[in-house]
Protein backbone atom coordinates (compact mmCIF):
# COMPACT_ATOMS: atom_id res chain seq x y z
CA UNK A 1 0.00 0.00 0.00
CA UNK A 2 1.08 3.56 -0.74
CA UNK A 3 2.88 5.75 2.11
CA UNK A 4 0.12 8.10 1.38
CA UNK A 5 -2.43 5.86 2.94
CA UNK A 6 -0.73 5.98 6.37
CA UNK A 7 -3.35 6.35 9.28
CA UNK A 8 -3.89 10.29 9.28
CA UNK A 9 -5.14 10.65 13.10
CA UNK A 10 -2.02 11.17 15.37
CA UNK A 11 -2.15 12.59 18.54
CA UNK A 12 0.59 15.74 19.53
CA UNK A 13 2.89 13.43 21.52
CA UNK A 14 2.72 10.42 18.57
CA UNK A 15 3.68 13.00 16.61
CA UNK A 16 6.07 14.38 18.55
CA UNK A 17 8.03 10.68 18.92
CA UNK A 18 8.16 10.41 15.45
CA UNK A 19 9.57 14.20 15.13
CA UNK A 20 11.68 13.56 18.32
CA UNK A 21 10.02 16.79 19.90
CA UNK A 22 8.05 17.41 22.52
CA UNK A 23 4.55 17.30 22.49
CA UNK A 24 4.37 21.42 24.09
CA UNK A 25 6.73 22.05 21.06
CA UNK A 26 4.26 20.39 18.34
CA UNK A 27 1.51 22.42 20.19
CA UNK A 28 3.79 25.85 19.67
CA UNK A 29 3.94 25.04 15.71
CA UNK A 30 0.34 23.99 15.50
CA UNK A 31 -0.13 27.43 17.06
CA UNK A 32 2.00 29.00 14.75
CA UNK A 33 4.15 30.33 17.61
CA UNK A 34 7.56 28.33 16.64
CA UNK A 35 8.81 28.34 13.35
CA UNK A 36 9.03 24.76 11.39
CA UNK A 37 12.60 23.75 10.15
CA UNK A 38 12.80 21.97 6.70
CA UNK A 39 13.79 18.48 8.16
CA UNK A 40 10.90 18.91 10.66
CA UNK A 41 8.59 19.71 7.56
CA UNK A 42 9.38 16.87 5.50
CA UNK A 43 9.50 14.27 8.85
CA UNK A 44 5.63 15.45 9.73
CA UNK A 45 5.41 14.89 6.14
CA UNK A 46 6.18 11.17 5.90
CA UNK A 47 4.37 10.58 9.67
CA UNK A 48 1.18 12.01 7.85
CA UNK A 49 1.54 9.83 5.14
CA UNK A 50 1.21 12.55 2.43
CA UNK A 51 3.74 14.68 -0.44
CA UNK A 52 6.06 17.30 0.47
CA UNK A 53 4.15 19.47 -2.40
CA UNK A 54 0.90 19.23 -0.05
CA UNK A 55 2.28 21.49 2.63
CA UNK A 56 4.34 24.07 0.21
CA UNK A 57 2.11 24.10 -2.73
CA UNK A 58 -1.09 26.66 -2.97
CA UNK A 59 -4.40 25.65 -0.85
CA UNK A 60 -6.91 23.62 -2.90
CA UNK A 61 -9.78 25.26 -5.14
CA UNK A 62 -12.91 26.10 -3.07
CA UNK A 63 -15.14 22.80 -2.74
CA UNK A 64 -17.24 22.52 -6.37
CA UNK A 65 -19.10 19.85 -4.81
CA UNK A 66 -19.48 17.67 -1.89
CA UNK A 67 -22.54 14.96 -1.54
CA UNK A 68 -22.93 14.08 1.85
CA UNK A 69 -25.09 10.93 3.61
CA UNK A 70 -27.70 12.51 5.61
CA UNK A 71 -25.83 9.29 8.21
CA UNK A 72 -22.05 10.48 7.25
CA UNK A 73 -19.92 11.67 10.31
CA UNK A 74 -17.80 14.82 10.69
CA UNK A 75 -15.03 12.62 10.97
CA UNK A 76 -15.77 11.43 7.50
CA UNK A 77 -16.53 14.01 5.75
CA UNK A 78 -12.92 15.85 6.77
CA UNK A 79 -11.78 12.79 5.07
CA UNK A 80 -13.62 13.67 1.96
CA UNK A 81 -12.14 16.90 2.00
CA UNK A 82 -8.12 15.20 2.91
CA UNK A 83 -8.78 13.26 -0.17
CA UNK A 84 -9.49 15.45 -2.28
CA UNK A 85 -7.12 17.82 -1.20
CA UNK A 86 -4.73 15.35 -1.89
CA UNK A 87 -5.32 14.13 -5.16
CA UNK A 88 -5.72 17.32 -6.30
CA UNK A 89 -2.43 17.77 -5.57
CA UNK A 90 -1.34 14.97 -7.03
CA UNK A 91 -3.37 16.03 -10.56
CA UNK A 92 -1.61 19.32 -10.35
CA UNK A 93 1.83 18.21 -10.00
CA UNK A 94 1.58 15.89 -13.02
CA UNK A 95 -0.60 18.71 -15.18
CA UNK A 96 2.15 20.89 -14.24
CA UNK A 97 4.78 18.31 -15.87
CA UNK A 98 2.82 17.90 -18.78
CA UNK A 99 2.29 14.34 -17.68
CA UNK A 100 -1.55 15.09 -17.82
CA UNK A 101 -3.42 17.39 -20.17
CA UNK A 102 -6.34 18.85 -18.90
CA UNK A 103 -8.72 19.36 -21.83
CA UNK A 104 -10.05 22.37 -19.61
CA UNK A 105 -13.75 23.36 -19.17
CA UNK A 106 -16.27 26.17 -20.93
CA UNK A 107 -16.04 28.40 -18.55
CA UNK A 108 -19.38 30.13 -19.69
CA UNK A 109 -21.45 26.99 -19.27
CA UNK A 110 -23.78 27.02 -16.31
CA UNK A 111 -25.77 24.64 -14.77
CA UNK A 112 -28.93 23.24 -16.59
CA UNK A 113 -32.33 25.87 -16.42
CA UNK A 114 -34.95 23.00 -16.74
CA UNK A 115 -35.08 19.00 -17.49
CA UNK A 116 -34.81 19.16 -21.13
CA UNK A 117 -31.92 21.59 -20.57
CA UNK A 118 -30.03 18.55 -18.65
CA UNK A 119 -31.28 16.21 -21.17
CA UNK A 120 -29.55 18.22 -24.01
CA UNK A 121 -26.52 18.81 -22.07
CA UNK A 122 -25.94 14.86 -21.14
CA UNK A 123 -26.79 13.93 -24.94
CA UNK A 124 -24.07 16.25 -25.88
CA UNK A 125 -21.55 14.77 -23.64
CA UNK A 126 -22.59 11.72 -25.14
CA UNK A 127 -22.14 13.01 -28.41
CA UNK A 128 -18.30 14.61 -27.94
CA UNK A 129 -17.31 10.92 -26.23
CA UNK A 130 -18.84 9.33 -29.09
CA UNK A 131 -20.76 6.74 -27.34
CA UNK A 132 -24.30 7.35 -28.59
CA UNK A 133 -27.02 5.82 -26.53
CA UNK A 134 -25.09 2.90 -25.16
CA UNK A 135 -24.42 2.15 -21.98
CA UNK A 136 -21.34 3.47 -20.08
CA UNK A 137 -19.31 0.35 -19.10
CA UNK A 138 -16.01 2.37 -17.85
CA UNK A 139 -17.16 5.58 -16.20
CA UNK A 140 -14.56 6.65 -15.03
CA UNK A 141 -12.69 7.03 -18.38
CA UNK A 142 -15.30 8.64 -19.77
CA UNK A 143 -15.26 11.39 -16.94
CA UNK A 144 -11.94 11.68 -17.76
CA UNK A 145 -12.32 12.47 -21.28
CA UNK A 146 -14.45 15.22 -20.32
CA UNK A 147 -11.65 16.47 -17.72
CA UNK A 148 -12.64 15.67 -14.82
CA UNK A 149 -10.33 13.00 -13.02
CA UNK A 150 -11.72 10.51 -10.31
CA UNK A 151 -10.33 8.50 -7.20
CA UNK A 152 -12.36 5.93 -5.61
CA UNK A 153 -11.86 5.92 -1.44
CA UNK A 154 -12.85 3.71 1.39
CA UNK A 155 -15.36 6.74 3.20
CA UNK A 156 -16.96 4.37 5.36
CA UNK A 157 -20.48 2.75 4.28
CA UNK A 158 -22.18 5.67 6.05
CA UNK A 159 -19.69 8.43 4.70
CA UNK A 160 -20.01 10.85 2.43
CA UNK A 161 -20.93 9.84 -1.47
CA UNK A 162 -18.11 12.10 -3.05
CA UNK A 163 -16.86 15.75 -4.22
CA UNK A 164 -15.45 17.00 -6.61
CA UNK A 165 -13.31 20.04 -6.85
CA UNK A 166 -11.46 22.36 -9.81
CA UNK A 167 -8.18 22.31 -10.02
CA UNK A 168 -6.40 25.38 -11.57
CA UNK A 169 -3.93 26.39 -14.59
CA UNK A 170 -3.10 29.69 -14.95
CA UNK A 171 -6.27 31.21 -12.97
CA UNK A 172 -8.65 28.60 -16.08
CA UNK A 173 -10.25 25.18 -14.68
CA UNK A 174 -8.00 23.33 -16.74
CA UNK A 175 -9.31 20.00 -15.34
CA UNK A 176 -11.72 18.80 -12.61
CA UNK A 177 -10.93 15.92 -10.00
CA UNK A 178 -13.31 13.89 -7.35
CA UNK A 179 -13.46 11.21 -4.72
CA UNK A 180 -15.74 9.10 -4.59
CA UNK A 181 -16.86 6.65 -1.43
CA UNK A 182 -16.09 3.10 -2.57
CA UNK A 183 -17.85 1.67 0.43
CA UNK A 184 -21.27 2.42 -1.03
CA UNK A 185 -23.07 -0.04 -3.91
CA UNK A 186 -21.72 0.22 -7.51
CA UNK A 187 -25.05 1.82 -9.02
CA UNK A 188 -24.37 5.24 -6.35
CA UNK A 189 -21.03 5.38 -7.14
CA UNK A 190 -21.44 5.51 -10.96
CA UNK A 191 -24.33 7.60 -9.90
CA UNK A 192 -22.23 10.42 -7.54
CA UNK A 193 -19.17 10.04 -10.26
CA UNK A 194 -22.39 11.41 -13.18
CA UNK A 195 -23.34 13.60 -10.60
CA UNK A 196 -20.10 15.29 -10.01
CA UNK A 197 -19.15 15.30 -14.03
CA UNK A 198 -22.61 17.80 -14.13
CA UNK A 199 -21.03 20.25 -11.58
CA UNK A 200 -17.55 20.06 -13.51
CA UNK A 201 -19.15 20.70 -16.55
CA UNK A 202 -21.34 23.58 -15.40
CA UNK A 203 -19.13 25.23 -12.98
CA UNK A 204 -21.62 25.17 -10.61
CA UNK A 205 -20.59 25.37 -6.56
CA UNK A 206 -23.10 23.69 -4.14
CA UNK A 207 -22.12 21.91 -0.70
CA UNK A 208 -25.45 19.73 0.34
CA UNK A 209 -28.16 21.76 -0.17
CA UNK A 210 -31.42 20.20 -1.51
CA UNK A 211 -31.73 23.35 -4.36
CA UNK A 212 -33.08 23.82 -7.80
CA UNK A 213 -29.63 23.61 -9.34
CA UNK A 214 -28.65 20.25 -7.60
CA UNK A 215 -32.40 18.51 -9.08
CA UNK A 216 -30.98 19.82 -12.26
CA UNK A 217 -27.67 18.42 -12.00
CA UNK A 218 -28.87 14.92 -10.58
CA UNK A 219 -31.58 15.34 -14.12
CA UNK A 220 -28.02 15.76 -15.91
CA UNK A 221 -26.66 13.06 -14.40
CA UNK A 222 -29.07 9.94 -14.77
CA UNK A 223 -29.63 10.83 -18.92
CA UNK A 224 -25.87 10.86 -19.07
CA UNK A 225 -26.40 7.23 -17.66
CA UNK A 226 -29.21 6.17 -19.00
CA UNK A 227 -29.94 8.70 -22.27
CA UNK A 228 -33.80 8.69 -23.56
CA UNK A 229 -33.23 6.54 -26.57
CA UNK A 230 -30.76 3.98 -25.07
CA UNK A 231 -33.86 3.43 -22.84
CA UNK A 232 -36.64 3.40 -25.21
CA UNK A 233 -34.54 0.79 -27.47
CA UNK A 234 -33.74 -1.69 -24.76
CA UNK A 235 -37.66 -1.56 -23.33
CA UNK A 236 -38.90 -2.92 -26.07
CA UNK A 237 -39.49 -6.18 -24.75
CA UNK A 238 -42.71 -8.50 -24.17
CA UNK A 239 -41.12 -9.59 -20.90
CA UNK A 240 -42.90 -8.94 -17.69
CA UNK A 241 -42.60 -5.39 -16.21
CA UNK A 242 -40.68 -6.30 -13.60
CA UNK A 243 -38.18 -8.43 -15.71
CA UNK A 244 -37.78 -4.97 -18.69
CA UNK A 245 -36.52 -2.99 -15.11
CA UNK A 246 -34.27 -5.53 -14.00
CA UNK A 247 -32.73 -6.35 -17.35
CA UNK A 248 -32.37 -2.29 -18.14
CA UNK A 249 -30.76 -1.45 -14.01
CA UNK A 250 -27.97 -4.48 -14.93
CA UNK A 251 -27.46 -2.86 -18.79
CA UNK A 252 -27.22 0.42 -17.75
CA UNK A 253 -25.18 -0.31 -14.36
CA UNK A 254 -28.13 2.34 -12.29
CA UNK A 255 -29.46 1.38 -9.17
CA UNK A 256 -32.45 0.56 -8.74
CA UNK A 257 -34.04 3.25 -7.55
CA UNK A 258 -32.79 5.06 -10.37
CA UNK A 259 -33.93 2.94 -12.94
CA UNK A 260 -37.25 3.58 -11.98
CA UNK A 261 -36.98 6.94 -11.84
CA UNK A 262 -35.58 7.12 -14.86
CA UNK A 263 -38.76 5.19 -16.24
CA UNK A 264 -40.71 7.14 -14.64
CA UNK A 265 -39.49 10.59 -15.67
CA UNK A 266 -39.69 9.35 -19.63
CA UNK A 267 -43.13 7.72 -19.07
CA UNK A 268 -42.56 4.30 -19.23
CA UNK A 269 -44.09 3.24 -15.99
CA UNK A 270 -46.69 4.78 -14.35
CA UNK A 271 -46.50 6.52 -10.97
CA UNK A 272 -48.85 3.29 -9.13
CA UNK A 273 -45.91 1.11 -11.19
CA UNK A 274 -43.54 2.80 -9.88
CA UNK A 275 -44.78 2.88 -6.37
CA UNK A 276 -45.12 -1.03 -6.64
CA UNK A 277 -41.80 -1.56 -7.90
CA UNK A 278 -40.11 0.72 -5.37
CA UNK A 279 -41.67 -1.42 -2.55
CA UNK A 280 -40.20 -4.66 -3.94
CA UNK A 281 -36.02 -3.64 -3.65
CA UNK A 282 -34.50 -6.83 -5.54
CA UNK A 283 -32.34 -9.51 -4.26
CA UNK A 284 -29.39 -10.19 -6.34
CA UNK A 285 -30.72 -14.03 -7.24
CA UNK A 286 -33.51 -12.57 -9.39
CA UNK A 287 -30.35 -10.87 -11.71
CA UNK A 288 -28.79 -14.74 -11.69
CA UNK A 289 -32.22 -16.12 -12.27
CA UNK A 290 -32.58 -14.00 -15.54
CA UNK A 291 -28.54 -14.49 -16.04
CA UNK A 292 -28.14 -10.53 -16.32
CA UNK A 293 -25.85 -8.68 -13.73
CA UNK A 294 -22.59 -6.41 -14.33
CA UNK A 295 -18.86 -6.34 -13.21
CA UNK A 296 -18.88 -4.07 -10.59
CA UNK A 297 -17.35 -0.64 -11.86
CA UNK A 298 -14.69 1.37 -10.05
CA UNK A 299 -14.20 -0.79 -7.22
CA UNK A 300 -11.82 0.78 -4.48
CA UNK A 301 -9.10 1.68 -4.81
CA UNK A 302 -9.48 2.69 -8.33
CA UNK A 303 -7.41 5.58 -9.83
CA UNK A 304 -8.77 7.05 -13.57
CA UNK A 305 -6.85 5.37 -15.83
CA UNK A 306 -5.62 8.61 -17.72
CA UNK A 307 -3.88 9.48 -14.31
CA UNK A 308 -2.34 6.35 -13.81
CA UNK A 309 -0.44 6.27 -17.38
CA UNK A 310 0.56 9.71 -16.36
CA UNK A 311 2.29 8.95 -13.01
CA UNK A 312 3.50 5.93 -14.67
CA UNK A 313 5.02 7.76 -17.77
CA UNK A 314 6.32 10.10 -15.16
CA UNK A 315 8.05 7.09 -13.55
CA UNK A 316 9.36 5.92 -16.51
CA UNK A 317 10.78 9.45 -18.05
CA UNK A 318 12.36 10.09 -14.59
CA UNK A 319 10.69 13.43 -13.65
CA UNK A 320 8.89 11.21 -10.60
CA UNK A 321 10.65 9.21 -7.90
CA UNK A 322 8.94 5.35 -7.17
CA UNK A 323 8.09 6.66 -4.09
CA UNK A 324 6.41 9.56 -5.40
CA UNK A 325 4.59 7.43 -8.43
CA UNK A 326 3.46 4.65 -5.99
CA UNK A 327 2.07 7.35 -3.43
CA UNK A 328 -0.28 9.19 -6.80
CA UNK A 329 -1.27 5.67 -7.39
CA UNK A 330 -2.81 4.74 -3.95
CA UNK A 331 -2.30 0.75 -3.46
CA UNK A 332 -3.25 0.03 -7.28
CA UNK A 333 0.24 -0.68 -8.39
CA UNK A 334 3.40 -1.66 -6.27
CA UNK A 335 6.65 -0.84 -6.70
CA UNK A 336 7.04 -4.09 -7.94
CA UNK A 337 4.74 -3.43 -10.58
CA UNK A 338 6.30 -0.64 -12.37
CA UNK A 339 8.07 -0.94 -15.56
CA UNK A 340 12.13 -1.38 -14.80
CA UNK A 341 14.32 1.49 -16.08
CA UNK A 342 17.67 1.45 -17.09
CA UNK A 343 19.88 3.78 -15.13
CA UNK A 344 20.34 6.95 -16.75
CA UNK A 345 24.05 7.68 -18.85
CA UNK A 346 26.14 10.64 -19.21
CA UNK A 347 24.75 10.91 -23.16
CA UNK A 348 21.00 10.99 -21.34
CA UNK A 349 22.19 14.05 -19.12
CA UNK A 350 24.21 15.70 -21.74
CA UNK A 351 21.31 17.95 -23.04
CA UNK A 352 20.74 18.93 -19.91
CA UNK A 353 23.90 20.50 -19.41
CA UNK A 354 24.29 21.65 -23.38
CA UNK A 355 25.01 25.59 -23.56
CA UNK A 356 26.62 25.81 -20.12
CA UNK A 357 30.70 26.92 -19.92
CA UNK A 358 33.22 24.60 -18.48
Amino acid sequence: MATARKDQGLTQQQLGERLGLDPSAVSRLEKGERKLSVPELVGIAEALGRPLTLFVSDAAPAIVSRRSNPNASHGSTDQLDRELQMFESDVRTLLSLRLLRGPGRDVTARTPKNHRAAENMAWAMRQRLGLGAAPIDDLGSATASLGLYSYVAELGADGPDGGCVAVEEDGTPGAGVAVINGDLPSGRRRMTLAHELGHWLSGDAFDAAATDAERMISSFAIHFLMPRAGVASAWQSAAPLRERCLRLAAEFQVSWSAALGQLSNLNLISRPEFRSLSAQEPRRGEFVQLGVGWTEDMRSPYIAPLVAQAAVDGYVSGKLTMDRVVGILRGTLGPGDLPEVSPLTLDDLRPAFSGHGA
